[in-house]
């Protein structure tokens, strides 16, 4: 058995009013010499309880503490001892007296030493996050959501921690429209994820997904073409065999239009992309002092 160490990060809107609520967990396991750091993609909690909360500059702070975990992950040393890593914590993330964002109290725990800590971590994000991303009843249609956790559970299977290296929550502005994208990265264009799942209830909705999506990659054409661009969308089919004709269908709308693009659908297509983008991310990003991950250039 192997004894691990986490802390959750606790965001105070309001030092005065004392409330806190979990934003973040950060593990150590120092037999591997590791850090895993997990947060939710979306904090609607925050949103509701507090007007003024700003969601994108939070979500910021954590990909930047994502960043910088995945960079120790390449200094450790092959033990690391809580004195080390509550030190970690406060020299590379949060100042011990940090106002509105705080790391609770270090707690241990134990688990088995050929533990994997990516699915440690996994398990206690669900433990102490569940109730923000609540798990799919079964027989529940494939949200977008589910091809997301597909990406990623991919792309960390074939390198632990590269995840941290996507961009997060990217926006591209057209004249005529903003769209969000779930993650960027390059390799030679810059790429947007988004995840566009047909796993509805009929061919209507299937056809009117697959139209709106079309035409989103219609006004932003312009802009991808200027900026060299492409947008990689994640594909889920339908459930319901009937469908598969409609989603057809839509894989042929969304052809159609002259975005730079990819279609990805999930299994083994998806599998493959991700291999790619993690095996470029690792080998075209390294840790840089003026920029946590600045990019290489292009052989």
């Amino acid at each position: 058995m192997n004894t691990i160490y986490f802390n959750l990060l606790k965001y105070v809107h309001s030092p005065f009013l004392g409330e806190e609520v979990n934003v973040g967990i950060l593990l150590c396991f120092p037999e591997q010499g590791r850090l895993e750091f997990r947060f939710p993609a979306k904090f609607k909690r925050l949103r509701n309880l507090y007007q003024s909360f700003s969601e994108r500059q939070l979500l910021t702070y954590l990909d930047s503490f994502g960043k910088r975990v995945a960079r120790a992950n390449t200094e450790l040393s092959p033990t690391r001892s809580a004195e080390q890593y509550t030190a970690f914590i406060t020299r590379e993330l949060v100042p011990a007296d940090a106002t509105v964002l705080r790391f609770g109290p270090l707690t241990k725990a134990v688990v088995c030493a050929d533990d994997d800590p990516q699915q440690v971590a996994d398990q206690y994000y669900e433990l102490y996050f569940a109730e923000t991303q609540p798990a799919p009843r079964a027989g529940q249609h494939k949200r977008d959501s589910f091809l997301l956790s597909n990406f990623r559970r991919h792309l960390e299977a074939h390198d632990a921690g590269v995840f941290q290296l996507l961009r997060r929550n990217v926006e591209v502005q057209a004249a005529a429209t903003t769209v969000r994208f779930d993650y960027a990265w390059k390799n030679g264009t810059e790429n947007f994820i988004k995840p566009v799942s047909f796993d509805l209830a009929d061919a209507d909705e299937v056809n009117r997904k697959a139209i709106y999506t079309h035409g989103w990659l219609h006004l932003l054409t312009p802009v991808a073409e200027a900026g060299n661009y492409r947008f990689d969308l994640l594909l889920a089919s339908p459930t319901n065999r009937k469908l598969l004709p409609a989603f057809d269908k839509a894989v042929e709308i969304l052809s159609a239009t002259v975005a730079p693009k990819q279609l990805i659908t999930e299994g083994r297509r998806l599998e493959e992309y991700s291999y790619n983008a993690a095996r470029y991310l690792r080998q075209h990003y390294h840790a840089d002092p003026t920029d946590l991950y600045a990019e290489t250039p292009l052989e």
